[in-house]
């Protein structure tokens, strides 16, 4: 009894001793199996990915992957997502919204932040005062903006830019007033609360300490924005944070726009204010930019080489717009630095094509630049890889070339719609105001071999998910969401999904 007693406890303890290790495998398994699946992959980041790009790659596709699946299908859906992310009700007429753009086949129904953030600072306003910003913009600004009016489902003042995307859904609009920009460059810096408006007129002008007014300048770590390989070469990891120009005081001297812009006439001033751009710092309301789909920008030939066909460099022509060049700021700009910095390098054939804005410095300024002759806007389809740079604003030709069969590089310093919904290393390869990894990046896609089917993944990615989501009807639907919550700032007591 004694010995088949000490069988049965020993077996006990045995069993006991199993079902420990048994669950102790399954909670890592678990945990593994998590991080695999969750949207900061620490497996990928770890031990899959030998090079940056490659965990980049893997760690946004299932952050794009996350993004698809868990977009609302139905009204209802839409309607509890916007409470549990905004904490607060919808805008009248949003389920209304919902449907327009389910019937319209759009990817995209929860994620839209970027309406959110731009219109968020508008909220602590009284509509009393926004009415009186507006009208002491009126009577105080320049004549580069236009006035929209809509009263009872009808455009009766202005409307001529809006009426493209909005003649079709104008009627489920409440009556509100526009101010919209005409110029290129953002206009709001905004730290100024009081009704009264005046313009700063800082075109040519070191534009810097206004523009970082806010800001509060240290010694920042990068470690969260950057991915870097065994030779040092830093690669963009968070476009937000790489955007944010309180975190890089560097940048002053990388972009025309931070130096010398080519048209900021900007108001300290909040306003509710319409553009297609604008910067972390600055308060423009954000709309499409209606030039990415007219054909001068889009064009009317499509991509037929397929990207295994192209030549294997990176391509840019363009004209030296981004400044009002002087001696003092030129090298400044982002354009001049871009070619400086790869002209004549054999995976590049980049060059200026025209020498605009620059008065009587355009002649010293082609020859420390050099003239490069233009070529067809259809001449970077024979190349994989496309350029994508700042002008005075946005670049109108993003959307042709994220729909060509190019692997597109793209560097900015503005916010714009599409930031939701492009994902970058996904959709298109991101790149720093410095540039400094940008050549190791080329390469990495032209002479690796996991690399090069990455870069045709990202090409064809990009050109696919441009096609669904930067469609017209797809800017139709961003602005008629955004001026549900826009015309929500005058209206305040009647707010329900």
């Amino acid at each position: 009894m004694i010995f088949s007693s000490f069988i049965l406890q020993s077996y006990s303890l045995r069993v006991a001793l199993l079902l420990v290790l048994l669950v102790g495998i399954a909670l890592h398994l678990r945990t593994l199996f998590s991080d695999l699946i969750s949207e900061k992959p620490a497996y990928i980041s770890n031990t899959i990915a030998a090079h940056p790009v490659e965990k980049l790659h893997l760690q946004n596709t299932r952050k794009f992957e996350i993004l698809i699946s868990s977009q609302s299908k139905t009204p209802e859906e839409a309607i509890k997502a916007y409470k549990t992310r905004y904490s607060r009700n919808p805008p009248l007429g949003f389920e209304d919204w919902v449907r327009f753009a389910l019937s319209h086949n759009s990817s995209i129904i929860d994620n839209y932040d970027i309406i959110e953030e731009r219109i968020a600072p508008f909220r602590s306003i009284s509509p009393s005062d926004l009415k009186q910003r507006m009208k002491s913009w009126i009577e105080h600004a320049d004549k580069a903006y236009g006035t929209i009016s809509i009263r009872d489902g009808k455009f009766t003042q202005g409307g001529e830019w809006f009426r493209t995307t909005l003649d079709s859904i104008v009627d489920k609009l409440p009556d509100m007033d526009i101010l919209l920009n005409h110029l290129d460059e953002p206009r709001i810096v905004g730290n100024e609360n009081t009704n009264q408006v005046k313009l700063d007129d800082l075109a040519g002008k070191n534009s810097w300490p206004i523009l970082t007014q806010s800001c509060k300048f240290s010694h920042q770590t990068k470690k969260n924005i950057w991915g870097t390989n065994a030779q040092g070469d830093r690669f963009v990891e968070d476009t937000q944070k790489e955007l944010d120009i309180c975190a890089h005081p560097e940048y002053q001297k990388k972009h025309g726009f931070l130096n010398a812009p080519s048209n900021l006439r900007a108001t300290r001033v909040l306003v509710p204010f319409v553009s297609t751009l604008s910067l972390t710092t600055m308060f423009d309301i954000i709309a499409p930019g209606l030039d990415y789909v007219d054909v001068h920008y889009i064009g009317d030939t499509p991509d037929k080489t397929p990207y295994a066909e192209k030549k294997t460099q990176l391509y840019w022509r363009g004209s030296t717009t981004g400044s009002l060049f002087n001696e003092d700021s030129w090298n400044h700009n982002q354009r001049i630095r871009f070619v400086q910095k790869f002209a004549g390098h054999p995976m590049f054939n980049v060059g200026i094509s025209a020498f605009i804005q620059c008065g009587s410095f355009c002649d010293k300024l082609k020859q420390l630049v050099g003239l490069t002759p233009a070529e067809h806007a259809t001449a970077g389809f024979d190349y994989k890889y496309a350029m994508d740079l700042d002008g005075n604003g946005y670049s109108g030709r993003y959307y042709r070339l994220l729909e060509s069969n190019c692997l597109v590089f793209k560097q900015t310093l503005f916010e714009q719609w599409h930031d939701d919904r492009l994902v970058p290393w996904v959709h298109y390869v991101p790149v720093s105001m410095g540039m400094d990894e940008l050549e190791s990046a080329v390469n990495y896609f032209s002479n690796d071999a996991k690399g090069k089917a990455y870069g045709e993944n990202i090409a064809n990615a990009g050109r696919d998910w441009a096609t669904k989501v930067l469609r017209p009807i797809d800017m139709t639907i961003y602005t008629y969401r955004l001026l549900l919550e826009y015309g929500a700032l005058f209206n305040k007591t009647v707010t329900r999904g």
